[in-house]
């Protein structure tokens, strides 16, 4: 049976020289970095390294738009939440407050009862109270509340697709070195895309990242434009309803396949190996799944990037893979 091959994130945080070299060992189809996460000086460094040991240039996958509000936390280290654990966050650094969010946005959509996520909804919190740009939190669940941790609000879009002047010159400056692949972040229809290839010509190509619902709505125009499309189950699901995040990839992989065009699937594929010897069994039985709707690609995000064993993560969905492959 033919299997999907592998986008891999890495990250600051778990790869170093000698990792990159040991990633090629495993045939990645796509090293994906993200512009959110990942500061312009390490990601040069990774480029030019990745050009020495010859790793192709249009696999290098350079996800940029990433509009996600980040918290800053006043302790760096990070914060330990008990279910029921109050704290809060404002947009400057005042007494009693837990976190800065220089995000104007939020404190106008946010509103009493709202539930706040963070991550990719791994900790959740209701909110109890809003007053001047400050905003009290009910945990709902226990968890460490890492820094510069990413926070949305459930059910609403507040994330837009927004590439300013400065990541656009950022990113041209990348490109004339290293033509390489870009991911568009929170893309909204097909007219970003047309946009986005004339603003970046030396792109090896563009890809869109599914992840809202604007961009469920407009996937005929988004597909009318693309080769490959990414879907972001994370975001995707926190903003339509986690329940519905099943239904709504079956139907983009079957237009997606119609339009002729290549399917990348991520988030969620093996994250209990941040915290687990084995992966859970629905997992496993996601990635069969993914592989008997003939998706072309697997992604592999936090798995990977925020993992301090990626390359456990890695023999893991080899070795599901190629049992699937021997199946005739």
């Amino acid at each position: 049976m033919k299997t999907p091959q592998l986008w891999v994130t890495i990250d600051k945080r778990g790869f170093s020289k000698e990792g990159l070299k040991k990633l090629l060992e495993y045939n990645i189809a796509g090293i994906r970095m993200n512009t959110g996460r990942c500061p312009y000086t390490w990601i040069y460094e990774v480029l030019e390294e990745l050009s020495r040991l010859n790793y192709p240039l249009s696999q290098i996958l350079l996800d940029i738009g990433n509009t996600k509000p980040r918290l800053h936390l006043t302790e760096t280290n990070g914060m330990e939440l008990d279910n029921g654990s109050l704290f809060s966050i404002s947009d400057q650094a005042k007494d009693g407050v837990n976190a800065i969010l220089p995000h104007k946005r939020f404190f106008e959509e946010v509103n009493l009862n709202d539930i706040v996520y963070f991550g990719d909804g791994e900790i959740e919190a209701v909110v109890e109270g809003v007053h001047q740009n400050t905003v009290t939190l009910r945990s709902l669940s226990g968890g460490r509340l890492g820094n510069h941790v990413a926070i949305g609000i459930k059910g609403k879009e507040f994330f837009k697709f927004l590439i300013d002047e400065k990541e656009i010159a950022e990113v041209n400056s990348v490109l004339h070195r290293f033509p390489i692949s870009l991911i568009l972040s929170f893309i909204e229809s097909g007219d970003n895309l047309v946009w986005a290839k004339k603003v970046f010509p030396h792109a090896a190509s563009v890809i869109p990242k599914i992840e809202t619902g604007t961009a469920v709505s407009n996937i005929e125009s988004i597909l009318a434009q693309s080769d490959t499309i990414f879907v972001g189950r994370g975001d995707l699901g926190l903003s339509l309803g986690i329940e519905k995040i099943g239904i709504i990839q079956k139907e983009i992989i079957q237009k997606a396949q119609k339009a002729g065009c290549k399917i990348s699937i991520g988030t969620g594929t093996l994250d209990s190996l941040k915290w687990s010897q084995i992966p859970l069994r629905a997992e496993i039985i996601d990635i069969t799944n993914s592989c008997l709707e003939g998706i072309d690609y697997i992604a592999l995000t936090s798995e990977t990037a925020a993992s301090q064993h990626p390359f456990k993560v890695l023999d893991f969905i080899q070795h599901i893979l190629n049992y699937i492959k021997g199946i005739d």
